[in-house]
């Protein structure tokens, strides 16, 4: 299967979903530590009812967790990022985890590309809190022009996860911040968006050559 074909058959979340499962950090790393250590997808969800592995109040939301975070580490095609995302450092499981959102969520995808990446490349760092918020607009009018419009709150919840991902992946100092920080791709990392063909979105990440 190419590349191309490879990425089309990932299974992709409802951006609106964003508002509910958020960057999710901790998740996405005890996910991938028991997927590191074997256990599959049933297990992984059991256990995430069973024992309240995110340690939530109430267990409602731990199985579509759980299943969430199996998918943005499924989309990634790369057993050597799941364990580095569960034993890793924190900062390059963060990054790990904004490119396997990037793979599920098609906004987040447009968000980086259209937003992030030319700012880093024209060395502009403003990043305000009406940047996201007017992008997210934009999106809606050009993705979603046949769907119900998100409400306010449902946007401002969006705008905040996309700058918690960014906040996370060490690309604003924290999620008030209305100024990009410069960023270093570990080349380790680069390797994978080669091999899944998505060399190209390196630019959101401040890679300026791409072969």
């Amino acid at each position: 299967m190419s590349a191309v074909a490879k990425h089309n058959s990932i299974a992709k979340r409802k951006d609106g979903s964003l508002s509910r499962e958020h960057f999710s950090l901790r998740e996405f790393r005890l996910v991938a530590k028991l997927r590191f250590e074997g256990a599959d997808d049933e297990e992984i969800v059991r256990r995430a009812v069973d024992e309240n592995l995110f340690q939530y109040p109430t267990l409602s939301n731990a199985a579509r967790m759980a299943r969430t975070m199996l998918l943005r580490l499924s989309s990634l095609n790369d057993e050597g990022l799941v364990g580095l995302a569960a034993r890793g450092p924190q900062e390059r499981a963060a990054v790990i985890n904004l490119y396997a959102m990037m793979r599920v969520y098609p906004l987040v995808r447009e968000f980086m590309l259209q937003e992030i990446a030319p700012r880093f490349r024209t060395l502009d760092y403003s990043l305000t809190h009406a940047d996201a918020n007017a992008f997210i607009t934009r999106y809606q009018v050009e993705r979603r022009a046949d769907a119900e419009p998100w409400t306010e709150s449902t946007v401002k919840r969006i705008a905040g996860v996309l700058r918690e991902a960014l906040a996370g992946a060490g690309m604003l100092a924290d999620t008030n911040s209305e100024e990009l920080l410069p960023f270093f791709m570990d080349p380790a990392l680069e390797d994978t968006f080669y091999r899944n063909g998505d060399q190209l979105w390196l630019a959101a990440f401040n890679v300026t050559e791409v072969l």
